[in-house]
């Protein structure tokens, strides 16, 4: 909205009740208007700050007063831009933009805020800026900027005008916030309910898929237990194999979806590692290859092999999409005896055996 102050400016009664400063700045309370997509230090919508301000003094050279010590000392990094300079640059930024952001006074001066943009800035959100400064109203939003050594954060931006007495554009005021860790624990929190999700849907298809396979290898072994026909019974032993691996399956399903309980057992982990061999190379693909290195009459290990299984998965997994561009993923076990450097391991001392991945 382009203010015309004549036309369309607050009533009289509202000047007088929004004055401070006996006088030398008037403004319009947000009432709760802009604060919908952006971060709000109060904890919640603004209401008596302003979205638009009226001032009788334009310059930026008074600056001895209590006024401009609290706008230096606040922790809250704040701009001032010149519309009427080519290009909008920034004409003051306090300390707390410069230890947000690591750029000094003298780099930031005269320069658009754009310069803090960059390649996965939200187009959209820098559109929504440039509307609201075209157009001399309130935003609010949040995009993805860059401080000077490239770190990049979200900044949750509040954009306001300010004029003067007589409907003159002179600055527009922005504060900024780094609100990065709000934006991953609410990405964490979102991929958490993601999984749970899939969780869920994983583990009723394993029930379901159990319970069909249940009634083929019931059907099998009594078709096996009714015929001695060798021409029979080595297509039923190969579908009886298959509906095992199958109840197998469902089992690292039910793993996956965290739904089944650890039931450690005596395991002999290169027999383990041998069987999954084959799962593991077509979860990784061509481009990675898959070495054994197993050393021979490694002990029994007490471990749940289905949870272990998913773990081996899970690192493999990491491991390719660490190689783009292919490698070689060793998988590996050894003898390991813990004494004296048991607690650095949080184990008990005593004989252990190791399953390594590099």
């Amino acid at each position: 909205m382009n203010r015309d102050i004549d036309k369309e400016g607050p009533s009289r009664g509202q000047l007088q009740a929004d004055m401070q400063g006996e006088g030398q700045s008037i403004g319009i309370p947000a009432a709760g208007e802009h604060e919908n997509v952006s971060y709000n230090p109060t904890g919640g919508p603004g209401i008596h700050h302003w979205q638009e301000a009226t001032i009788t003094k334009a310059g930026l050279g008074e600056r001895g007063n209590v006024f401009f010590a609290a706008i230096e000392m606040t922790r809250m990094p704040i701009v001032l831009t010149d519309p009427n300079l080519p290009d909008n640059p920034i004409v003051f930024a306090n300390r707390a933009f410069q230890d947000l952001t690591g750029y000094q006074e003298d780099e930031v001066l005269g320069r658009n805020c754009r310069f803090l943009q960059g390649a996965h800035t939200d187009r959209e959100a820098v559109a929504e800026l440039r509307d609201a400064v075209s157009e001399h109203r309130a935003v609010s939003v949040e995009l993805l900027n860059y401080k000077r050594d490239g770190t990049p954060f979200w900044n949750a931006c509040f954009l306001a005008p300010v004029f003067d007495t007589d409907g003159k554009l002179l600055y527009f005021f922005a504060s900024q916030l780094d609100v990065t860790r709000r934006r991953t624990s609410e990405q964490a929190f979102r991929q958490a309910q993601k999984m749970e999700s899939i969780g869920q849907l994983t583990a009723g298809l394993a029930h379901d898929f159990n319970n069909l396979l249940q009634v083929v290898s019931g059907n099998l072994e009594l078709a096996l237990s009714r015929t001695d026909d060798e021409s029979l019974r080595r297509p039923l032993e190969n579908a009886s194999r298959a509906a095992e691996r199958g109840s197998k399956l469902t089992k690292q399903l039910l793993a996956f979806a965290r739904k089944t309980r650890l039931e450690a057992k005596p395991t002999n982990l290169n027999n383990l590692i041998v069987e999954f061999g084959e799962m593991l190379e077509n979860s990784v693909g061509p481009q990675v290859e898959v070495q054994l290195n197993l050393r021979p009459r490694v002990p029994a290990a007490l471990v749940d092999p289905v949870h272990l299984e998913m773990a081996v998965l899970n690192v493999l997994i990491n491991a390719r999409d660490a190689m783009p561009k292919g490698g070689c993923v060793t998988i590996g076990t050894s003898k390991m005896h813990l004494n004296g450097n048991a607690a650095a391991h949080h184990l008990p001392p005593g004989d252990y055996v190791a399953h390594d991945q590099g």
